[in-house]
C-alpha cells in the first residue's frame, strides 16, 4: 500500500513539475518578446530552474542499485538533512494541496450524481 501511495506521489509531483516547466517556458517566451515580467513571475522561473537542477542529483541517487529499504533511507535522509534538495513539486505541501483538490472534485461529482438521481426518481413518479 505504501509503495502505491509513494508511486502516486511521484507521478503527481512529476505532473506538477511538468506544469511548472510549461508555465515558466511561457513566461520566458513573454520576456523574449520584450514584454515585462513581474517580480513574482521572475521568482517562479527561478524556482522552476532550481527544481530542475535539484531533480538531477536526487534522480542519480535513486538510480543507484540499492534495495527498496535503501532508497527509503536515502529519501528520509534527504528530507531530514537537506530538504531543499527535494524539488518543490514533490514537497508534501504541494502534493497535499493536489490531493485535497482531487477529493473536492470527487465530492462535487458525487453530489451532482446524487442530485441527478434524485431528480430522475422524482420525474419517474
Amino acid at each position: 500500500m505504501k509503495l502505491i501511495s509513494t508511486s502516486f506521489d511521484i507521478w503527481m509531483g512529476t505532473q506538477l513539475l511538468f506544469i511548472d516547466i510549461m508555465a515558466s517556458l511561457e513566461l520566458l517566451l513573454k520576456q523574449m518578446r520584450g514584454r515585462r515580467v513581474t517580480e513574482r513571475e521572475r521568482k517562479k522561473i527561478k524556482q522552476t530552474l532550481a527544481d530542475i537542477a535539484s531533480l538531477i542529483p536526487v534522480t542519480i541517487l535513486m538510480l543507484l542499485p540499492v534495495s527498496v529499504v535503501g532508497h527509503a533511507a536515502i529519501l528520509a535522509a534527504i528530507k531530514k538533512y537537506m530538504p531543499s534538495l527535494i524539488p518543490s513539486p514533490y514537497s508534501s505541501e504541494r502534493l497535499d494541496v493536489v490531493k485535497q483538490l482531487k477529493r473536492s472534485k470527487m465530492m462535487e461529482v458525487q453530489t451532482l450524481s446524487n442530485q441527478e438521481d434524485a431528480s430522475s426518481a422524482i420525474s419517474q413518479k
